[in-house]
C-alpha cells in the first residue's frame, strides 16, 4: 500500500504527460485487482459460513442413521438436516437427495446417505456407505466490485460427511424400561465374573436396579438409572447412580420373514438356514456346523451334553422359544459381517420373555449382538472369548464361577460397532 501511495503521489507531482498516460493505463488494472481482493474476501467468508452449515447438516443427518435403516431419503434424516440449516440462519432451502440434479437461485442442500458427490471409492473411501451422511450445500452468491469486469455471481459450494462413532456401551439392560418394577436388571451371584472392555447401562428405575451378591463386575463405565445394592463382591469403576435413561438402541431392527418348515435329518452334522417350526435340539456329544445365513426359530435351540456347535456368518431369530446351552457344551458362533443383520447373532422377538440360558465351557465364542429386549439372560457357567459381544436384554443373572468376557474389537465389521454412539463425528 505504501508503494501504491508513493506512486500516485509521484504521478500528481510529475508534470510530464508520460506519467499521466501511464497512470491512466495502470488505474483500471489496479481497480480490477482491488475488486477481486474485496470480492474474494467476501466469498471466502461466505464459504466458511456454508462449510459450517454443511457440517451441521451432515451431523444432524447422521444422528438419524439408525432410525432410517438405510433409506436414503428418510424423512427423519432430511428434516433433521433442514432444521440444522435453519438454525444456522438459512431459509428458502431447496432439498435434493442422492446426488439428484437440482438447480435454482436458493440455497441448495443435497443430502446423501451414503455419500456419492465425489463419484467413486477412489475419490471418497466412504462412497456408497450407508453408515455415513454427506451434505453438499451450494449457493449462487452475487459479487460487488467484480461486476466492473463482468463477473456478476459465483457458485459457492461446501461439503461435509459425518457418521456415528462407536457406542461406549456393550451391555444394555432394561433400555426403554425405566419403571421401578424392572428391579434387579443386573444381578451377580457367588463367584461370577463379568469383564467388559466397554460400558454398561442399566435403565431400571428401581433402587435395586443392580444387585451384587458376590463376584466381580469390571467395565469402562457403569451407568445406572436407578440405584445399586452391593451385599458382596466388587464393581470397578464405581457405578454412576441416577444416570440419564437411554432408549433401546436396537429397536429399529425388523424380523426376517418365515418360510415353510425345514426338517433336520437324523444325526445331521451340518444344518442349513431355514424356518425351524419345532426348534432344534442337539444331543449326544455331537459336532454340528451351522451354515451361514438366517435361522428362523419357532421353538427352542437346545444344545445338550458335551456337544460342539459352530457357525460363521449366522443369525438366529426366535419368534418364540430361546437358546439353551447345557452341560459344558462348546459354542463358536460368529455373526455376519455384511447384510441386513451384520453384527446380529441372536435376535429374540421383543414380546418373547423366554429366558436365554448359557452354560457353555470357558472358551466358547458368542461373537455378535445378543438382542432379547423382553427376556432375561442367565449365565450359569462358562465364558466367552469372542472379539466382540454386545448384550441387549431385559435383565441378566450371572451365577457362574467362570469369567464371561465382552470384547470391543469390531474390526471384522466394515461399519464398526453395530450400535453407534449418541454423538455424531465428522469424517470429512
Amino acid at each position: 500500500m505504501r508503494r501504491l501511495r508513493n506512486f500516485i503521489l509521484r504521478v500528481y507531482q510529475e508534470t510530464s504527460g508520460q506519467a499521466i498516460i501511464l497512470f491512466a493505463i495502470v488505474l483500471p488494472v489496479l481497480v480490477a485487482f482491488a475488486a477481486m481482493a474485496i470480492d474474494l474476501g467476501i466469498l471466502h467468508y461466505q464459504k466458511e459460513q456454508l462449510q459450517s452449515a454443511a457440517q451441521a447438516a451432515a451431523m444432524a443427518g447422521a444422528m438419524q442413521i439408525s432410525a432410517c435403516s438405510g433409506f436414503a431419503d428418510c424423512s427423519a434424516m432430511t428434516t433433521a438436516a433442514l432444521d440444522a440449516l435453519t438454525e444456522n440462519g438459512y431459509t428458502n432451502i431447496t432439498l435434493n437427495t442422492q446426488c439428484g440434479s437440482t438447480s435454482g437461485n436458493n440455497l441448495i442442500l443435497t443430502l446423501n446417505n451414503g455419500p456419492c458427490a465425489l463419484g467413486s471409492t477412489a475419490n471418497d473411501p466412504n462412497y456408497g456407505n450407508a453408515n455415513y451422511v454427506e451434505a453438499v450445500v451450494s449457493k449462487d452468491e452475487p459479487t460487488y466490485f467484480a461486476r466492473l469486469i463482468g463477473i456478476n455471481h459465483v457458485m459457492v459450494v461446501a461439503r461435509a460427511e459425518a457418521t456415528l462413532g462407536n457406542s461406549p456401551f456393550c451391555l444394555y439392560f432394561s433400555t426403554g424400561d425405566t419403571s421401578a418394577s424392572a428391579s434387579e436388571a443386573v444381578r451377580i451371584n457367588g463367584a461370577a465374573s463379568i469383564t467388559a472392555s466397554c460400558g454398561l447401562i442399566d435403565d431400571s428405575g428401581s433402587s435395586t436396579a443392580l444387585l451384587m451378591n458376590g463376584g466381580t463386575l469390571t467395565t469402562t463405565v457403569t451407568d445406572i438409572h436407578g440405584g445399586a445394592l452391593i451385599n458382596a463382591g466388587t464393581i470397578s469403576p464405581s457405578p454412576s447412580l441416577n444416570a440419564p435413561a437411554l432408549p433401546d438402541p436396537l429397536s429399529y431392527l425388523q424380523p426376517p420373514v418365515s418360510g415353510s418348515c425345514t426338517s433336520i435329518p437324523n444325526q445331521a452334522t451340518t444344518i442349513f438356514p431355514g424356518t425351524y417350526c419345532n426348534g432344534i435340539t442337539i444331543n449326544g456329544s455331537e459336532n454340528v456346523t451351522f451354515s451361514p445365513g438366517v435361522y428362523y426359530m419357532e421353538g427352542n435351540l437346545i444344545v445338550n451334553g458335551n456337544d460342539t456347535v459352530s457357525g460363521n456368518g449366522v443369525t438366529f431369530y426366535f419368534s418364540s422359544g430361546s437358546l439353551t446351552m447345557n452341560g459344558g457344551s462348546h459354542v463358536n458362533f460368529v455373526a455376519p459381517t455384511t447384510g441386513t443383520y451384520a453384527g446380529i447373532l441372536y435376535y429374540q422377538n421383543p414380546s418373547d420373555t423366554s429366558t436365554i440360558i448359557l452354560n457353555g465351557d470357558s472358551t466358547s465364542i458368542y461373537q455378535g449382538v445378543v438382542y432379547a429386549p423382553g427376556a432375561n439372560l442367565t449365565i450359569n457357567g462358562g465364558g466367552n472369548v469372542a472379539a466382540y459381544t454386545i448384550l441387549d436384554t431385559q435383565s441378566i443373572i450371572d451365577n457362574g464361577n467362570g469369567s464371561f468376557g465382552l470384547g470391543d474389537n469390531y474390526s471384522s465389521l466394515p461399519g464398526g460397532d453395530p450400535i453407534k454412539g449418541p454423538a455424531p463425528v465428522l469424517s470429512e
